[in-house]
């Protein structure tokens, strides 16, 4: 069907986007306990010895490339979908998923909200700074705070973000300092195992996940927020499927695992309102 016999109302966008949301994504429970506890697994066994580093570093890298996603459905929700007797799986996987990358789940949370409520806005968006010309750009951005200024006008405006941000602090000095007894106990283990497949795996995921989707990161409207790319060669897996994080944008609560079928059934909506990057859709599997 295309959008000239399809009625391409926001109202009839919405209905065929419900369709999509609200089932429990046990895919993400998954992923993300398991690449945890792989990640873990490969650590212990390095400092036992009973792991060649460059054995456990690939292990490692891959495990830590994982963590973001999952976390980042709990964030919002899509874990649990609808089922408010599962909503304790949020939490679970969101703050498990993050710990290989030091990085508390509030924290990621609290700027994610943010990002989407303000998307693009140079003054507002807190992942605006890794905007930039090049990737490279987000892949050195990622390792520094957004701006104090955005941070301090949101901690100003919004008690809760104020208040999960006070709540990371102690998260992060926790993770800091496990790091740190680790890199003093076991070095080359700590380093090759822990904080360098973490450091390459939060550019990784900042150049695939915010970088890539949103460049040039210079239109705020509804249907320009981000767009629908590819890289030749390479498959939807080897980004996680961030290609159609557009869909996201529209719709946050249609679950990462449903998106597939999704951007099939809003491709006509998708089209009518030129969304960038909509060209690739007319050989979507």
């Amino acid at each position: 069907m295309s959008s000239s016999d399809l009625d391409t109302s926001l109202a009839t966008e919405r209905r065929v986007a419900r369709q999509f949301i609200g089932r429990v994504q046990w895919e993400m429970v998954l992923i993300g306990l398991g690449q945890f506890t792989l990640w873990l697994a490969v650590f212990v066994a390095g400092i036992q010895g009973a792991l060649p580093l460059w054995v456990g570093f690939p292990i490692a890298l891959v495990c830590c490339c994982f963590a973001y996603l999952p976390s980042h459905e709990a964030q919002h929700g899509n874990i649990a979908g609808n089922h408010e007797q599962l909503k304790w799986l949020n939490e679970l996987v969101g703050h498990v998923s993050l710990s290989n990358l030091c990085y508390p789940y509030r924290y990621a949370q609290a700027t994610h909200m943010r990002h989407h409520a303000f998307t693009n806005d140079p003054e507002r968006d807190t992942d605006y700074h890794y905007a930039g010309p090049h990737w490279l750009h987000a892949a050195r951005g990622v390792h520094r705070d957004p701006p104090l200024d955005i941070l301090e006008r949101h901690m100003a405006e919004d008690p809760v973000f104020a208040r999960d941000l006070a709540a990371s602090v102690p998260v992060k000095k926790l993770f800091s300092l496990l790091m740190l007894l680790c890199a003093v106990a076991w070095p080359l283990p700590t380093f090759f195992l822990w904080w360098l497949p973490s450091r390459i795996a939060l550019s990784y995921t900042t150049v695939f996940f915010a970088w890539m989707p949103h460049h040039p990161a210079d239109q705020q409207d509804r249907y320009q927020l981000a767009r629908f790319w590819r890289l030749p060669m390479v498959p939807r897996f080897a980004v996680q499927s961030m290609t159609h994080h557009a869909v996201h944008h529209l719709y946050p609560r249609i679950p990462h695992w449903s998106q597939p079928q999704a951007v099939k059934a809003l491709r006509p909506f998708i089209e009518a309102h030129k969304m960038r990057g909509a060209e690739i859709l007319q050989d979507y599997r």
